[in-house]
C-alpha cells in the first residue's frame, strides 16, 4: 500500500515538474514574442500579460507543492535548535499539523471560490478568473496527498523527523 502511495505521489511529482517546466518555457517565448510584437513590429498584442500571469500562478501553487515534497522550502530553525531533541520533533510535528490545516483550508475555500467564478470573465480574452484560482486548490490538495504519503510511509516520516530535528545533535 505505502509502495503504490509513494509511486503516484512521485508520478505526480514527476508531471508537476514537467508542467512547470512546460510553464517557465511558455512564459519566456510569450514575453520574447509580446516584446517583438510591441517593439519591432509596432503592433502589440493584448493577451501576453495575462496569459503569462495565469501561468506564473499555476508555476507557484505547483511548484510549492513540489518544494514541500521534497522538503526544499526555506525554514529559519534557530529557535528550534535549541530545543531538546523531543521538543524539536514535537514542534517539527506541530508544523505538519498546521500545513496540513492550511492545505484543507485553501482546498475548501479555493474551491469554492474557483467554481463561484466559473461563469465570470475578465481580461482581454474573457478568460474566467477561475483559471488562477484552480491553481491554489490543486496544489493544496497535492501537498494533503504528500502529508498522507508521509505519515504512511516510513522514510518519508523518517525525513519529517530528521527534518523537524529529531535526528540532529
Amino acid at each position: 500500500m505505502t509502495s503504490a502511495l509513494t509511486a503516484i505521489c512521485d508520478l505526480i511529482t514527476r508531471v508537476a515538474k514537467l508542467f512547470i517546466g512546460a510553464l517557465v518555457g511558455a512564459i519566456v517565448v510569450i514575453t520574447l514574442a509580446a516584446v517583438w510584437w510591441r517593439y519591432v513590429i509596432n503592433a502589440p498584442l493584448a493577451w501576453p500579460e495575462q496569459v503569462s500571469r495565469i501561468m506564473f500562478v499555476w508555476v507557484t501553487f505547483i511548484g510549492a507543492a513540489v518544494l514541500y515534497r521534497e522538503r526544499l522550502h526555506v525554514a529559519i530553525d534557530m529557535f528550534v535548535a535549541v530545543l531538546p531533541q523531543a521538543g524539536r520533533r514535537i514542534f517539527g510535528w506541530a508544523v505538519e499539523l498546521a500545513i496540513l490545516a492550511f492545505n484543507i483550508i485553501l482546498l475548501i475555500f479555493g474551491l469554492k471560490l474557483s467554481l463561484d467564478t466559473l461563469d465570470q470573465t475578465f481580461g482581454a480574452l474573457d478568460i474566467t478568473p477561475a483559471s488562477f484560482y484552480f491553481a491554489a486548490p490543486v496544489a493544496a490538495a497535492m501537498m494533503i496527498l504528500y502529508f498522507i504519503e508521509g505519515i504512511a510511509t516510513r522514510d518519508r516520516r523518517a525525513a519529517i523527523d530528521v527534518h523537524a530535528g529529531a535526528s540532529t545533535s
